[in-house]
């Protein structure tokens, strides 16, 4: 009885708490909208890259055009109602005298024809029983639009986010090997006044020199990589780093 108590406390409990983890996600957090103020530089190059990207553009473009189907879905009824006016004679020419054989024409009297004309509209029913379905399918398709919007999102996000945090590693990177190819220089210059006094062998000198073009070549290959680190989110962004920079600082 206890067990039963336990458990039926814990399936309770996780009905009550579902609805804390299925929370929908606001997608104008995930990239600020065009016409609001991003709150960091990150989030600046993260609304650059959606709103630069022509294939995001291309995604809008798509739920632009399923939101149109469904206007047309709900007129499509229409081509299938048919519409016929019948006209007779007596209606097209009024004064028209109809002569019934073996009377005088004296005796007969103008004959007007009932309805003046026929008003006759049809539809299928098949295409009204349909109506519902091929709306609702048009409104999914739309759906399925928004949600390919949000998973790009998402994707741009991270993409941006990734490419972002690799240049500033890139960028203290080069911050240290300068700051160590500047201490392998001053170690080679007092090494090499010391090999000139006779104070440090050759082998001194070498092991200094050896570390100092070490140093040089780390310092190239460091800003090397921080620039092609930069060329990666400029192709996401669409303009250059500095005049990003320079744009989200204007806009604060």
């Amino acid at each position: 009885m206890q067990n039963l108590q336990k458990g039926l406390f814990i399936l309770i409990s996780f009905l009550i708490s579902t609805p804390c983890f299925s929370q929908k996600i606001d997608f104008d957090r995930v990239i600020t909208p065009s016409e609001m103020r991003t709150r960091n530089f990150k989030e600046y190059l993260i609304q650059l890259a959606w709103n630069n990207s022509p294939e995001n553009e291309v995604l809008s473009f798509e739920k632009g055009l399923r939101e149109f189907e469904v206007k047309a879905e709900k007129k499509d009824w229409m081509d299938d109602v048919k519409f016929s006016i019948n006209l007779n004679e007596n209606n097209l020419n009024p004064d028209t005298i109809y002569v019934v054989p073996g009377n005088n024409l004296s005796s007969v009297n103008q004959t007007n024809l009932f309805p003046i004309f026929n008003f006759n509209a049809t539809v299928s029913l098949g295409t009204l029983s349909n109506r519902k379905n091929k709306i609702g399918m048009a409104k999914q398709r739309v759906k399925i639009a928004e949600s390919n919007i949000n998973q790009k999102k998402l994707n741009v996000r991270m993409e941006i986010l990734k490419r972002y945090e690799t240049f500033l590693m890139f960028e203290e990177t080069l911050k240290a090997v300068i700051q160590a190819e500047e201490n392998a220089n001053q170690a080679l210059i007092l090494v090499t006044n010391l090999f000139k006094a006779d104070k440090a062998t050759f082998k001194d000198y070498n092991v200094a020199s050896i570390s100092y073009n070490s140093a040089v070549e780390k310092r190239i290959k460091a800003n090397a990589e921080l620039k092609i680190s930069q060329y990666l989110i400029e192709e996401m962004i669409g303009i250059s780093f500095e005049k990003a920079k320079i744009m989200q600082n204007n806009i604060q």
